[in-house]
């Protein structure tokens, strides 16, 4: 035998070249152990989709077992697929997602087609919901209020509903109208394409080079439409918020003219008020005067009389005295009246009324 020396290969090289090998073959098993799960998912797929079919398959080919031999050996070859059945599995694989994928992209639009129908009828619906909110509240909450009463008047209101189903009515029979002339326009479509398909006629290079000119006619056409709709949308949205502002600067204006209605009646009070108290001070001039004419008659009676008319000393100091006390209402009474006149004068002149001159 050769020494392990002289063959230049120690024990641990070899294991190591080992190990590296078996690395290499056990990626190469989980390559193909990856490629073989890849196949069965897509035999897994296709048996799937075709499992009625492959029954009746395996059916007839357990009757043609059953009539051979028990004992015979089942070929190995004849069970694996070969790599012609391999690609035609994977290519009816693709054609099927394929088309799955067209028919989801399909379903998808129509999909999305229906929800833009959706929202364009809701937009639709808010706009035609704001414009009857803003006409009740017009026609009813501003204009149908009873100024006698302050309350809403019932005919104003079960005119205006009367109204508004008879535009739901005619609204209701122009839609009719337009759906009837849908239909005929479908039932007409309808026949004409089974005229074509019974005739069996192609179309044409001509024909087919008319209707590329008619869509694109109806495809400027449509497009005009829609724009004319997206700037009429615009023009809407900024009447809604002209309407809104205006509403607004109504109720403003209409809560300040019911404040300025309320400091009148205020006003009116307080001049009441003033009047009243001018009516009770003429009263007391009136009599305060009379007082003082008396006065004045029996201080001149008093002035006229002789020695044998003059009263004694404690008569005369309480009379003297009574006269001063009343002399001293008659200025504290004068101060009032002055001062009601001015008061009067300055109410007036608040209010832009004319003082009634006395």
């Amino acid at each position: 035998m050769i020494p392990e020396q002289q063959q230049g290969i120690t024990e641990e090289e070899k294991e190591l070249i080992l190990i590296e090998e078996l690395s290499q073959k056990l990626e190469g098993l989980y390559k193909d152990m990856e490629q073989i799960r890849r196949e069965n998912l897509l035999f897994e797929s296709y048996i799937m989709r075709n499992s009625k079919d492959l029954q009746r398959e395996d059916e007839a080919e357990d009757k043609k077992q059953k009539n051979k031999k028990k004992n015979q050996t089942v070929d190995k070859k004849a069970m694996q697929l070969t790599n012609e059945e391999k690609y035609e599995i994977a290519q009816f694989e693709s054609d099927t997602l394929k088309k799955n994928i067209e028919e989801g992209r399909i379903r998808s639009d129509q999909i999305l087609e229906t929800l833009r129908a959706i929202l364009e009828e809701t937009d639709k619906a808010i706009t035609e919901i704001r414009k009857d909110a803003f006409d009740f509240q017009r026609e009813i909450l501003f204009a149908g209020e009873n100024t006698r009463t302050g309350k809403i008047e019932a005919e104003r209101i079960e005119k205006y509903f009367k109204e508004k189903l008879a535009q739901k009515d005619a609204q209701i029979e122009k839609y009719k109208q337009k759906k009837a002339n849908i239909e005929q326009q479908i039932t007409k479509t309808s026949n004409q394409i089974q005229k074509k398909e019974e005739m069996g006629d192609d179309l044409k290079f001509i024909d087919f080079h008319q209707l590329q000119i008619e869509n694109k006619k109806y495809v400027k056409q449509i497009d005009e439409k829609n724009k004319k709709l997206l700037g009429l949308k615009i023009a809407t949205g900024k009447i809604s918020s002209v309407l809104i502002e205006e509403r607004n600067q109504l109720q403003s204006e209409i809560d300040q003219c019911n404040k300025l209605i309320q400091e009148i009646d205020d006003k009116n009070k307080k001049i009441a008020k003033t009047q009243e108290q001018t009516k009770k001070v003429k009263t007391q001039i009136s009599s305060l005067t009379e007082k003082k004419k008396k006065f004045a008659i029996q201080l001149e009676q008093v002035n006229n009389a002789t020695n044998e008319d003059i009263p004694k000393a404690m008569t005369y100091v309480l009379q003297k005295r009574k006269e001063e006390e009343l002399v001293y209402k008659i200025r504290n009474t004068n101060r009032k009246i002055e001062i009601a006149e001015l008061a009067y004068q300055k109410a007036c002149k608040a209010l832009g009324l004319n003082p009634i001159q006395q």
